[in-house]
């Protein structure tokens, strides 16, 4: 009985080579300076980063890695150590090719075969001169300051004008580079360079192209997540503005009572958040009875908001530190209503009211808290 061959045709052949490789990218690369090192690979998610892959560097400086199978572009680390590393954007059937020197792999490297890593490259290219012209900017500025120039006021001016027209070149390239790279997760980190709060509009856009042309990333689903919690923050800081009304706060006081902050209407009022475990308040305290017996006879009203947990802890700190104003609290530590609607993100922090409860002042501690009191009652 004969043995069949099973021959398969060379059409065939190629077509699975072909498959194959195509499941992942691989990264060929030279490095001068070195031989022997151990160059890894690291997929860096919205939150981790883990090994795909490692190689020691051959005596003529080569190496190669693999990504493994993957189904859609994804950010990686490729590392000599901790300090000295590039970040790539590789996608599957991509055979990129690195090259660098070892010893300043950063600022060294250079990349092809990768369309999203050349990208990315290019854009951290551009940031960087960028940062150093600033940083430079800053140097000069430190240097006229310590040998007292007599034109300090107008050389202030001046470097000031000339580092918000760089900001401004920036920040055009940024958008630029979005709108040419709509489709790709270069994008994603261009637009971290920019301020939400001035181009919201940019970040909303990049999510929504993104979501288009990669809708099973995770890094995009990410993306739009923070996207919630910064618009969440914007709002917070909308309510918290000065001019803003104060949001309302209903809780309750040390004796079991409820006290809202609309009690306060008619009188100047200093919302003051604060805990008895917060040493830095504490310290503050003296400064606050201060004022507060130099102005509440002049109709300034303090609202002693606390973050405590224990009851006790509280009334006893109330008691140590002559806090005679009204109090109120939830004793939820961080887990208070309030702390989104103010917010807060560490204690103390004071919120200055007028009588109709706008806000006419922020963050006011020690002489700053008494000359702005002095500006409203003197």
């Amino acid at each position: 009985m004969k043995k069949q061959v099973l021959l398969i045709p060379f059409a065939m052949l190629v077509f699975l080579m072909v498959g194959c490789a195509q499941k992942g990218a691989e990264i060929k690369g030279n490095l001068l300076n070195a031989e022997g090192e151990t160059v890894r690979l690291e997929h860096l998610s919205s939150t981790a980063s883990t090994p795909v892959d490692s190689a020691e560097v051959d005596a003529d400086g080569s190496f190669k890695l693999s990504t493994g199978e993957i189904s859609e572009a994804g950010f990686y680390r490729l590392k000599i150590n901790e300090n000295n590393f590039v970040i790539l954007l590789l996608n599957k059937g991509e055979h990129a090719k690195v090259t660098g020197n070892a010893l300043d792999f950063y600022q060294s490297y250079e990349i092809e075969g990768s369309e999203g890593s050349t990208k990315l490259r290019y854009l951290d290219q551009r940031l960087r001169a960028d940062y150093n012209k600033t940083d430079s900017l800053r140097q000069s500025f430190q240097m006229y300051q310590q040998q007292g120039h007599p034109r300090m006021d107008s050389i202030a001016q001046s470097i000031d004008m000339v580092y918000q027209e760089m900001q401004e070149e920036k920040r055009q390239f940024v958008l630029d580079f979005i709108k040419e790279n709509s489709t790709s997760l270069a994008a994603l980190s261009a637009v971290q360079s920019l301020n939400p709060a001035q181009d919201m509009e940019v970040f909303e856009e990049v999510a929504d192209n993104l979501s288009v042309a990669m809708p099973e990333s995770d890094y995009v689903k990410q993306f739009k997540t923070q996207l919630v919690d910064i618009r969440s923050k914007q709002q917070a800081a909308g309510r918290t503005e000065i001019g803003a009304e104060a949001t309302e706060m209903v809780l309750k006081t040390p004796t079991g009572e409820t006290i809202k902050l609309s009690d306060f209407r008619g009188k100047v009022t200093m919302i003051d958040f604060w805990a008895s475990w917060c040493k830095p308040c504490r310290m503050e305290n003296p400064n606050v009875v201060k004022v507060y017996n130099k102005y509440k006879s002049k109709g300034f009203e303090i609202f002693g908001v606390s973050l405590d947990q224990s009851g006790d802890k509280w009334v006893d700190a109330i008691a140590q530190d002559g806090l005679t104003w009204k109090h109120g609290s939830e004793l939820r530590f961080w887990e208070s209503s309030f702390i989104p609607a103010y917010n807060l993100d560490g204690i103390p922090m004071t919120y200055l009211l007028d009588e109709n409860g706008i806000i006419i002042a922020k963050g006011l501690r020690g002489e700053q808290l008494e000359q702005k009191l002095k500006e409203i009652f003197e």
